[in-house]
């Protein structure tokens, strides 16, 4: 059984989805069985994958789900039951087959969690994507009773059970989409597959799906601008980390979405024709771009201690560089050392880009490879 995973150099948004959806390609295109594991995060994740003329952004379900490749959402992964009929709804209207799993371990995401974060000026300063992680990791810190998704999807008073807890704890001054999260717990119950203890058994490469960058990581992150979950190696079983390959994925350019941490370099860039799927919104505001900064993507290895995990697990690490296109076409690569500003402008060829990159990180990459930034057409360079 191969392992592969997949994690976000630094901030999130770097093309981790079209990393995974290549990784199942690849294994497909071999004769094996994959699967998708979602094992951080929850439904705030928006990766974009397109296969045979369908897009989807994929929320909670795995990135190779247009590919026909099942998901498995892992212990402590979070779960809106909204969230994820809605999505399953969306890909069934695009004529695809969804395949899903829970490990029954997962935190439930109320919709009086969603409530309690958008009213919170806390979570709000410290950056959030609206979608209720936060106030459920508190919520969740805070019990004296274990409610997962074992509690809808088995017994017929579960979700009631989870609505009251929420309501007690966050006591709002209106109820919020009760109806709607009682009907989609429901419907979990005919859509979901439960795993079993050998489940990974049945799939011959396990793809481990990272949901946000390394430095919003809520024990390596930048507190307290952090998600509330271990999105890096500390988020996966030491089963499944000895002898693993491992990609970290960046974009050609610094990306940041919400608050916190600002790019050094702020870049003008067009991104139109770009297939950029990030967008302004409510809670997160402005999607920022800079100059790639190599000093940061060093801060997060070592916050991580990646050198450590690759010798104590013998991973083999890789290096993913998306939106190779972006600078090629606009003829312009700048990227920040620890001291300035460097530029490489006219002419750019992918192995220049490649080369400038590594050459400034203190961590050696077994292969380094690259892609554009709308298919999963993922080369190797190095």
């Amino acid at each position: 059984m191969e392992v592969k995973i997949v994690l976000g150099y630094t901030f999130g948004d770097e093309g981790k989805g079209v990393t995974v959806q290549w990784l199942c390609k690849k294994a497909i295109e071999e004769g094996k069985k994959p699967i998708v594991i979602r094992f951080s995060g929850g439904p705030q994740a928006a990766h974009t994958v397109n296969h045979n003329g369908i897009e989807h952004i994929c929320s909670s379900f795995g990135s190779g789900v247009l590919l026909g490749v099942p998901t498995m959402l892992y212990d402590n992964t979070y779960i809106d039951p909204i969230s994820l009929v809605k999505e399953y709804d969306s890909l069934v209207s695009k004529g695809v087959e969804p395949k899903i799993m829970m490990s029954m371990f997962n935190r439930v995401i109320t919709p009086h969690d969603v409530l309690a974060g958008r009213n919170n000026e806390k979570v709000l300063k410290d950056g959030t994507c609206g979608m209720g992680l936060y106030p459920t990791f508190k919520r969740y810190q805070s019990r004296s009773r274990i409610q997962h998704t074992s509690m809808f999807l088995h017994y017929d008073n579960g979700p009631e059970t989870i609505l009251d807890e929420a309501l007690e704890f966050h006591k709002p001054d209106t109820m919020y989409y009760e109806e709607e999260f009682l009907t989609a717990c429901d419907r979990l119950k005919s859509i979901v597959k439960v795993k079993d203890a050998t489940w990974a058994k049945d799939y011959d490469v396990l793809i481990f799906e990272g949901s946000q960058g390394l430095l919003l990581d809520m024990d390596c992150g930048f507190y307290p601008n952090v998600t509330p979950s271990r999105v890096g190696l500390n988020g996966i079983e030491s089963q499944y980390l000895k002898d693993a390959e491992v990609y970290l994925v960046t974009r050609t350019y610094t990306t940041r979405h919400g608050n916190g941490y600002e790019p050094k370099y702020k870049l003008d860039i067009d991104l139109s024709g770009k297939h950029e799927t990030n967008i302004n919104n409510e809670y997160q505001g402005e999607f920022k771009v800079g100059a790639l900064e190599t000093y940061i993507m060093n801060r997060a290895t070592e916050r991580h201690r990646i050198d450590n995990y690759v010798s104590q697990f013998d991973c083999r690490l890789n290096l993913v560089v998306t939106h190779m296109d972006v600078v090629v076409d606009g003829g312009v690569f700048q990227y920040e050392q620890k001291y300035g500003l460097n530029t490489i402008a006219g002419n750019i060829k992918p192995s220049t880009v490649l080369e400038a990159i590594t050459s400034h990180l203190d961590i050696p990459f077994d292969k380094v490879y690259y892609n554009d930034s709308i298919e999963s057409n993922v080369k190797q360079m190095l």
